[in-house]
């Protein structure tokens, strides 16, 4: 699948990290196993693997809502690099593209998330303008990467969220402060 923007609308761009108690391993199936994002992604009505289960080249459609409208969406999973390193895009009402990157860290695994997500829709596009959507999406992601740092670990009292750090820098051990 190709994604391509139909459109010159800018979009979304947003990450985060999140910080939890497990092997990078845990946290990377997690993620992979698709059908589970409606447990933690606020907004995840419902994920269906059309092809390619598990790996990349993986095919699926997402019910989404978004501002009380409902959408299904596209997905490939391009790259899936174990435990390190996951790729897709996004086609049809909603495009883009999104990686989440992991690494083992401090008796845990740091995980890296950042999206892009543009609306072909004009309607929806135009409500996503500025810095108050571009706060509401960050906020967003926080909250889901939260409850997914919660689900893997079993443990959500150490789980850390905040903005993302860019790997392949020094980086002290993650505190509430620090994220």
């Amino acid at each position: 699948m190709n994604v391509a923007r139909s459109s010159k609308i800018r979009g979304i761009d947003v990450g985060a990290g999140v910080f939890a108690p497990v092997a990078p391993e845990d946290f990377f199936w997690a993620v992979l196993d698709v059908r589970g994002f409606p447990a933690w992604a606020p907004g995840v009505r419902r994920v269906e693997v059309l092809s390619g289960e598990g790996g990349a080249g993986m095919l699926s459609e997402w019910e989404v809502s978004f501002l009380g409208f409902r959408r299904r969406v596209l997905s490939e999973l391009t790259e899936a690099e174990a435990p390190f390193r996951l790729r897709w895009t996004y086609a049809g009402p909603v495009e883009g593209w999104g990686t989440c990157s992991l690494e083992g860290y401090g008796g845990g695994t740091l995980a890296e998330f950042r999206t892009e997500v543009v609306l072909s829709d004009p309607l929806l596009a135009r409500l996503i303008r500025g810095e108050a959507a571009r706060s509401a999406a960050r906020s967003h992601l926080r909250r889901s990467l939260l409850r997914l740092g919660g689900l893997v670990s079993g443990d959500g009292a150490r789980v850390l969220v905040g903005p993302g750090t860019g790997f392949g820098t020094p980086k002290p051990v993650p505190t509430p402060e620090t994220l």
